[in-house]
């Protein structure tokens, strides 16, 4: 059955009329209806525009951090839930600002973690397990940073950066950025190399690599347009620009460069111990060796002793606040040009607290 508007009983003209007055009020109703649509379109607008709006962003800026905020950034970036916890607890303990922006800075996030650090120390509250949450959180922020500012030219590269020229068998060799311009860069050339076969040919394609201050890893291929004697007397080589740059894969910790005396020793490891047996058994010989990098993970140690891979090997770090004798094996040996073998060693058992002790040597914090 079907029902007409303005039927019903009386004249024509009647049901004219009261078809108009229907329609009015549709027309009406519509007028209506679009006027509280162009209304609502303008309210979502003005909310819209005001959350772009830097007014908006500053508020959000200086306000404290807020739970959600953690939650948000953890989804975001696969934070563990300790890692989140750690920062949940960094961020109640200095009421810093919002954590999403404080992240969008290195040294913001450094500022934030070593004024959480000494007021957590002072009351107490960094266990073993908390300071190693604490680190590794710091890492990853680190990395979050520096993965929002990549290399994209080695027009980027800064002067002072040290580059590393990879010989075809693998060799490293050390050059420092001095200048970088338009058109080139400039690296000065250690003696020892350009006196040497070893030293990079004119106009080949070479392949280097280099570390950011933010703690990212580049290979990249590029060609050397001629060397120079510069008027101070050393040699300088001359780069042309490349765009042939490669993100490496990150570690897991921070690394440090340093220059640090140690001893180490060899080891004997026992594959099936029984109860009450160590796993590993140290020789009373020690020999000396100097440090060059350390991380929580392994460590490089210089030695003139020919030592072969896949060696176990018990390093001792004096003056380090570490008391245990680290085990490690030797993943890789690498010769230098000073005619040293370079021990790249990775650590396979470190007592939690030894490896805190690595984090604070790294970050340069007080013990």
């Amino acid at each position: 059955m079907f029902f007409l508007l303005g039927s019903g009983s009386g004249s024509p003209l009647e049901a004219r009329q009261t078809h108009r007055g229907d329609l009015a009020i549709i027309i009406i109703l519509l007028a209506c209806f679009a006027v509280i649509l162009g209304i609502a379109f303008i309210i979502f607008m003005r909310i819209k525009n005001y959350y772009k709006s830097e007014q908006y962003l500053e508020k959000e800026r200086n306000r404290k951090t807020k739970y959600k905020d953690i939650q948000k950034l953890t989804k975001e970036n696969n934070l563990s839930q300790a890692e989140a916890t750690i920062l949940w607890d960094i961020c109640r303990i200095t009421q810093c600002n919002n954590i999403l922006y404080s992240v969008k800075s290195n040294l913001e996030v450094n500022n934030l973690f070593r004024n959480a650090y000494n007021i957590m120390k002072e009351q107490n509250l960094l266990t073993e397990p908390k300071l190693n949450d604490f680190f590794t959180c710091l890492f990853k922020l680190e990395m979050i940073v520096a993965q929002t500012k990549k290399v994209l030219s080695t027009r980027q590269i800064a002067p002072g950066v040290m580059i590393f020229f990879i010989s075809d068998s693998g060799e490293q060799y050390p050059f420092t950025v001095v200048q970088n311009q338009k058109d080139f860069f400039t690296a000065e050339v250690p003696e020892f190399i350009y006196t040497t076969p070893r030293r990079p040919k004119l106009l080949e394609r070479s392949r280097f690599t280099f570390k950011t201050s933010d703690g990212l890893s580049y290979n990249l291929i590029t060609r050397i347009i001629r060397y120079n004697e510069g008027n101070d007397g050393k040699i300088y080589m001359v780069l042309s620009h490349s765009e042939q740059l490669e993100c490496q894969a990150q570690r897991h910790f921070k690394r440090e460069f340093l220059d640090m005396e140690c001893k180490f020793k060899a080891v004997k490891v026992n594959p099936n111990p029984q109860k009450g047996d160590q796993k590993y058994s140290f020789s009373d010989k020690e020999y000396d060796g100097k440090i060059t990098n350390i991380s929580a993970g392994g460590c490089c140690i210089q030695t003139t002793l020919p030592i072969k891979e896949k060696q176990h090997i018990g390093i001792i770090l004096p003056d380090s606040g570490i008391e245990q004798t680290l085990v490690g094996i030797i993943r890789r040996t690498r010769r230098l040009p000073t005619g040293k073998l370079a021990l790249h060693i990775q650590f396979i058992d470190i007592p939690l607290a030894a490896k805190n002790r690595i984090h604070i040597l790294v970050y340069k914090y007080e013990l």
